[in-house]
């Protein structure tokens, strides 16, 4: 694979993907955003090869929603989330990227820890995996501190077995375990890939801690997270579970069992709920302040 600036985008499509940055998250800002994304995906060459403070990310923007979102509404995707997360990892802290897609929030978590921490990025889907490695090296070989990061080809569920995974052709960040009524047969395939019990994964990568879970895996999110939740040692529960709500499609309840650990929800957003421990987040002395803007139960 060809080096990370390889494909560089042009002056003029670099000027508008830094206009989509720095727009107010608002009403107007959305439309001005949605026209200057209309007018490079109309025009650019793809993939580019873009570089968000110390993320670098070989963006393909065509068939993935959360490419696209992140690139050109960043104050509107995901913004609360990534706040959170960065704000309750430490240093040393350890990240688990449960459903990574293109590795945007595992980049994301790899600039905020050293050498000491680690980013576990699971991702079943070939073509996906594929663009989170390149991301996740391109992300780490610009740092100085590079932390630890696995990348695990991988989906995770409640028992080890292959399943099959449903493709979207439209979208990588919509494939799933589960067959979506709504998909059309003739733009969807399966591929097998192999599941984990999240907590066996843990355990063969020799964690000791983990401060945030991130889960996005499109309605099996309690297949994957309920059974770590009554299994793992209390040293291994992190401090922040930040999950999409599939609560329609899910057949455990995971929110009780979420509160029988002692979790309490601290945000609700569009498309996310952000669980926190009822104990204060540990913040290093630099990070002290945020606990003024990261609400956690005392």
């Amino acid at each position: 694979m060809k080096p990370f600036g390889t494909y560089q985008p042009d002056s003029a499509t670099q000027r508008k993907i830094d206009w989509c940055h720095r727009l107010p998250a608002n009403w107007l800002g959305k439309q001005i955003a949605q026209l200057l994304r209309k007018q490079v995906l109309s025009k650019a060459q793809m993939p580019l090869d873009l570089t968000f403070d110390q993320v670098r990310l070989r963006c393909h923007l065509t068939d993935n929603v959360s490419e696209r979102g992140f690139v050109f509404m960043p104050w509107r995707w995901d913004a609360v989330e990534r706040e959170v997360m960065l704000k309750a990892l430490p240093p040393e802290g350890v990240f688990v990227d449960i459903g990574a897609n293109v590795g945007i929030y595992s980049a994301i978590a790899a600039t905020a820890i050293n050498r000491l921490g680690a980013v576990i990025a699971l991702e079943p889907n070939p073509v996906a995996f594929e663009r989170l490695s390149f991301n996740l090296s391109a992300t780490r070989e610009g740092r100085r501190e590079k932390p630890r990061i696995e990348m695990i080809p991988m989906g995770i569920s409640d028992v080890e077995e292959t399943l099959d995974l449903y493709l979207d052709a439209d979208n990588l960040g919509a494939s799933s375990l589960l067959e979506k009524p709504s998909q059309e047969k003739n733009k969807t395939h399966t591929v097998p890939i192999p599941c984990e019990p999240l907590l066996q994964v843990i355990e063969r990568q020799k964690l000791s801690r983990v401060d945030v879970i991130k889960c996005d895996i499109e309605g099996a999110e309690d297949r994957a997270l309920i059974p770590y939740l009554m299994d793992a040692p209390h040293h291994l529960l992190p401090h922040c579970f930040i999950f999409e709500n599939n609560q329609d499609q899910w057949q455990g309840d995971l929110l009780e069992v979420l509160k029988q650990r002692d979790y309490h929800q601290t945000h609700q957003t569009r498309l996310n709920y952000i669980y926190q421990l009822r104990q204060p987040i540990h913040f290093t002395s630099k990070a002290k302040r945020a606990r003024n803007h990261v609400p956690v139960i005392g």
